[in-house]
């Protein structure tokens, strides 16, 4: 009798770290002390609506839903038990402790390299056929990722980039900075500054997992080495995992049609037609105007569409996304206003 063939794991997943004091990493879209209640329930809202957003457009394609966080009891927000909510989504919580943080003193953004304790994790449960999907907590997920599962199983990583021009400081290193880092560290220059590969959205496949996580730790250790000596290093997670798919030649972006980094504010603002098209949208920009909104319809609850097409407008209008929104405007403007007006007094 013929040996049946499992079938290959899709998992969808997002990530919260819960800060102490003593890391007190800085993130200036928020404002406000990380380690602060307030502050944390604006991630959290965000990881609800994320969560909600995957159930709603993959409920029924067998995708397995992940958080991976530090902490083993969630917060109750704005009256929802989110221990409970992200369970009636089939949300498997994975607690993890964060041992990747690099060497050096640097705060910006200081939590992001749990990222890799994410992947180590993920080396250790994923098939070679299996797919994972990380992303940050302020997208949502509107449309079919049959297609970017397919994707990365053949290509073993899904990679987008970010419109980061070559001397532009991104979290500490700008690409072409970047070109030294690489020579460093990997004894190979780049020609060209390298790409730098969006830090929102991750795919990976079991089969490169395999390969990857021996190298990250190889290159871990370089990293950190001129970390402590006050050199240039790869001082996100997303410089140093660019720099690992350089290593295995992967250097050109295969995913920009599947997630984008869309900016919604008016002053800075890329929007486009094309982005309703996304089965992902990264709103950075609205982790405290667009994600509160909709959280709170969530929670009321107002009524949200059942069908697809009609959910995405919805999302679409609530967010921004598609063309530049008045509305939108006025809205962001009066709570960077009452932002100002709080820190005053």
């Amino acid at each position: 009798m013929a040996e049946r063939k499992m079938s290959a794991t899709n998992y969808v997943s997002t990530w919260m770290y819960v800060e102490s004091p003593k890391e007190g990493g800085l993130y200036p879209q928020v404002g406000g002390l990380t380690t602060s209640q307030a502050t944390q329930n604006i991630y959290w809202r965000c990881v609800y609506t994320f969560f909600w957003s995957a159930h709603a457009f993959l409920k029924k394609d067998g995708v397995k839903f992940l958080l991976f966080t530090n902490i083993a009891q969630l917060p109750v927000v704005d009256g929802i038990d989110l221990n409970t909510a992200l369970a009636d989504f089939g949300v498997e919580l994975v607690t993890l402790r964060y041992t990747w943080a690099p060497a050096g003193s640097r705060r910006p953004w200081f939590n992001q390299y749990f990222l890799f304790d994410i992947l180590d994790y993920g080396a250790a449960r994923l098939a070679a056929d299996d797919t994972l999907l990380v992303m940050d907590n302020d997208c949502l997920v509107v449309g079919d990722l049959s297609a970017a599962f397919d994707l990365a199983r053949r290509d073993g990583a899904l990679l987008i980039t970010v419109d980061v021009s070559e001397d532009e400081d991104a979290n500490g290193l700008s690409r072409r900075q970047a070109i030294d880092v690489y020579a460093e560290i990997g004894h190979e220059r780049p020609a060209q500054p390298p790409e730098y590969f969006g830090g929102e959205f991750y795919g990976i496949s079991g089969a490169l997992l395999a390969r990857l996580m021996p190298l990250a730790r190889e290159i871990r250790l370089r990293n950190d080495a001129l970390a402590a000596t006050g050199n240039r290093y790869f001082s996100d997670e997303a410089h140093f995992f660019s720099f690992l798919m350089w290593q295995l030649g992967l250097r050109a972006p295969n995913a920009n049609h599947i997630a984008r980094r869309i900016w919604t504010t008016w002053k800075l603002n890329n929007t486009r037609d094309a982005d309703l098209r996304l089965p992902v949208w990264h709103l950075p920009s609205e982790k405290t105007y667009g994600f509160a909104d909709l959280f709170a319809r969530l929670a009321a609850p107002k009524a949200i569409p059942a069908d697809p097409a009609r959910l995405q407008a919805r999302l679409a209008r609530i967010m921004g996304v598609g063309r530049k929104s008045p509305r939108k405007f006025v809205g962001h403007f009066l709570r960077a206003a009452r932002r100002r007006l709080r820190r005053r007094t």
